[in-house]
């Protein structure tokens, strides 16, 4: 592979790094998207729509909640997508790469986030001086550590192992090969069994049952079965709402809007600002120099004649902030009313605005994460990763276009209905209407995830045994007691280790030996 490609494909993976820190979660990162991109990229789109779609459903589990760091699953798809094209021996190859370079590649991320701490007290610093620009030239300069944090051993990677990668896969033997596919077949249950930890309390995993035994016995697909699923969770909340005789409900006369303190043109520049929320990401403050960053121009304007409330402004948003990406505009608006009305002289604390933080992020973070880590971005993926291992070149923009048109409605709408609905926005998330919600969300989860564990799992046998003259397929005597019984039961394995909570990284590690050693023997296929 030459010098220049391989610069070419590292930029990329730093790049989709780079977008989750600065541009906000576009989910560049995923498989499902960087492997057509580097099959584009090196002539060969069909084999990277393939590996992207295989990785995609590999580590469709891996999510990045708070400070968790799972497998690299950027690097992994990268490295794995472009040598399985430079050997041209195909997804045996990629998984033989993209799993243990994703696991060695969280270690880069630990990095990145370990040093970005020093560039966060570093601006706290320059928040004593009350000079933000030298808060932005340390939010960016960690946006360029963690852009290097992926871009190097990439590059690195694919410039000096791409004919060592070559040598190793033509001399694996065809017994260790059926292994290696045994293996990448059965990783996604690991991915399956994550997302069904995130979102089935035990009242609610029957909806996971109902899922796959829809597509185990019917020919609905996942996106049939996903979209019935919606269905069946509105009319439960539906249902759950008309008879719900403790709803709370809110006086609109109460309702007063932000307008006295924030104007439209500051909320637009909140918005545009707040897609670097998790810029420089730390592990110990995690998002507050983004968050800061966001505020910066506004706190600006309302403190221009209050250079120490300014500086005092700056050094108490730069404490530990953390919220999903995706839905933090409630708190951006009532932080910044209330921060503007500090500045007008009302009696408003710094504990005020702190509390005001701490209340709403943990509850918004559950909201993300349940509706787009465990249903939008799942479902979405489920369905985009089946076209893709069909070579459909629809598969990546279909699933790009649609996780960010909800990611960027989310955005704006938190945001603008905030300003619209006031300090009344806290009274309808502590509302039953929000538990509701989730509950919904989880619903349609847990039904999509059994639709693609139905589906895309495809762990069988090739076993067989002779009875007099006749031939008895094992697989057959199962698929008789159950369709898809084998990745039914595969997936509860693990889901079982996963509630013992057993360390995800011994569970994959687990699995590939498991793979490797009934496929090699010809037990699984």
């Amino acid at each position: 592979m030459s010098v220049g490609l391989a610069l070419v494909l590292s930029l990329l993976a730093g790049f989709a790094y780079f977008s989750r820190r600065f541009m906000g979660d576009w989910y560049l990162e995923r498989p499902v998207v960087l492997g057509p991109l580097v099959g584009l990229i090196m002539g060969d789109l069909h084999t990277g729509l393939v590996v992207g779609g295989t990785l995609e459903f590999v580590f469709m589990g891996a999510v990045d909640i708070g400070g968790s760091v799972p497998p690299n699953y950027a690097i992994g798809a990268v490295l794995g997508t472009a040598f399985a094209i430079a050997t041209g021996q195909g997804v045996e190859t990629a998984l033989l790469i993209a799993v243990p370079a994703a696991l060695l590649g969280s270690f880069f991320e630990v990095l990145a986030k370990t040093f970005s701490s020093f560039f966060v007290n570093a601006a706290e610093r320059a928040a004593d001086r009350g000079d933000d620009r030298s808060i932005a030239m340390f939010m960016h300069l960690g946006n360029l550590l963690h852009f290097l944090a992926y871009a190097l051993p990439t590059f690195i990677a694919l410039a000096l192992g791409a004919s060592a990668v070559q040598r190793l896969a033509a001399s694996i033997p065809p017994w260790l090969n059926s292994g290696i596919s045994v293996a990448g077949k059965m990783l996604p249950a690991l991915g399956f069994a994550l997302l069904l930890n995130s979102l089935a309390p035990g009242t609610m995993l029957p909806f996971f049952f109902v899922g796959f035994l829809l597509a185990a016995y019917t020919s609905w697909g996942v996106l049939g079965i996903a979209v019935l699923a919606i269905l069946i969770a509105l009319i439960i909340q539906h249902y759950r709402q008309a008879n719900d005789e403790d709803a709370a409900e809110l006086d609109p006369e109460a309702t007063a809007g932000l307008g006295d303190t924030i104007t439209r043109g500051d909320l637009r520049t909140l918005f545009f600002r707040s897609f670097a929320l998790q810029s420089a990401f730390s592990f110990d403050r995690m998002q507050a120099l983004g968050w800061t960053w966001s505020l910066i121009p506004f706190l600006k304007k309302i403190y221009r004649d209050q250079p120490e409330e300014y500086k005092n402004a700056l050094k108490r948003h730069l404490t530990f902030f953390n919220t999903h990406m995706w839905v933090h505009g409630p708190i951006l608006a009532l932080t910044a009313d209330l921060e503007a009305r500090r500045a007008h002289g009302e009696d408003i604390d710094e504990q005020a605005i702190q509390g005001l933080k701490g209340s709403l992020m943990g509850p918004l973070a559950g909201l993300g994460d349940s509706m787009f880590h465990g249903t939008l971005r799942p479902i979405m993926g489920g369905i985009c990763a089946g076209l893709a291992v069909t070579g459909n070149p629809l598969a990546p923009i279909i699933f790009f276009v649609t996780v960010n048109a909800v990611h960027v409605f989310c955005a704006w709408y938190g945001l603008y209905k905030t300003y619209e609905w006031g300090q009344t926005v806290i009274a309808r998330l502590a509302s039953g209407g929000l538990r509701q919600f989730l509950e919904g969300a989880s619903i349609a989860g847990l039904m999509a995830v059994g639709a693609l564990t139905g589906t895309w799992l495809n762990v069988t046998t090739p076993l067989a045994y002779k009875v007099q003259e006749a031939t008895v397929s094992v697989q057959g005597m199962l698929d008789s007691i159950m369709p898809r019984i084998l990745p039914l039961t595969l997936v509860m394995i693990v889901f079982w280790f996963v509630r013992k909570q057993k360390k995800t990284t011994n569970i994959m590690l687990g699995l590939i030996a498991a793979g490797l050693v009934l496929g090699s023997l010809g037990v699984l296929g």
